[in-house]
């Protein structure tokens, strides 16, 4: 992770902390995020030279007006400082800080195409059952996969792809890998 980002979010994670709004701050970090991967304009904007920096912190107040006052001011300091790039590792850093402290495992979960999110929601309490812990899942896409998903979380993997499958035919049915 970059060093940029880590800092800007432990910074908001201690705000958090000291302000007892860590499950506040990290819903709407998640939220933002969501915003950002539907509406890419929106950093192009916040980035964008051709405004100054207090037309893009009057984008974000605007676009941000329902959110928290420390993620905003997070944003308007990132725009102050020229590091709108490490918004997006930023939310991620924040993310997992939150994880850490609430005792969440992370992981990442691959699918040929997007998934919808109530399948998501079900491997999510599938995998927390297996795990006996509650677990975060961060989408990704993975075309190969041909179809079906797969999880990876610290060093565990669950692959349920087709790919896999093929794979595991292959290896029975003569013998060798790919």
């Amino acid at each position: 992770m970059n060093q940029i980002a880590q800092t800007y979010a432990e910074a908001l994670f201690s705000i958090g902390l000291d302000e007892k709004k860590i499950t506040k701050l990290q819903d709407e970090g998640k939220a933002l995020s969501e915003i950002i991967y539907d509406n890419e304009d929106f950093l192009l904007l916040l980035n964008s030279r051709f405004l100054d920096a207090s037309e893009r912190k009057d984008i974000a107040n605007k676009v941000l007006k329902d959110f928290d006052e420390d993620i905003v001011n997070l944003i308007k300091v990132i725009i102050d400082n020229n590091r709108v790039d490490y918004i997006e590792d930023t939310l991620v850093a924040f993310n997992s800080l939150c994880n850490e402290y609430k005792g969440v495992k992370e992981g990442l979960i691959y699918s040929a195409f997007p998934l919808k999110k109530e399948t998501l929601n079900n491997i999510k309490n599938k995998i927390s059952e297996v795990e006996h812990m509650e677990v975060e899942l961060i989408s990704r896409i993975d075309p190969t996969l041909i179809g079906g998903v797969k999880v990876v979380i610290n060093s565990h993997v669950y692959d349920g792809s087709i790919k896999n499958q093929l794979e595991k035919m292959q290896i029975d049915l003569l013998g060798k890998e790919l």
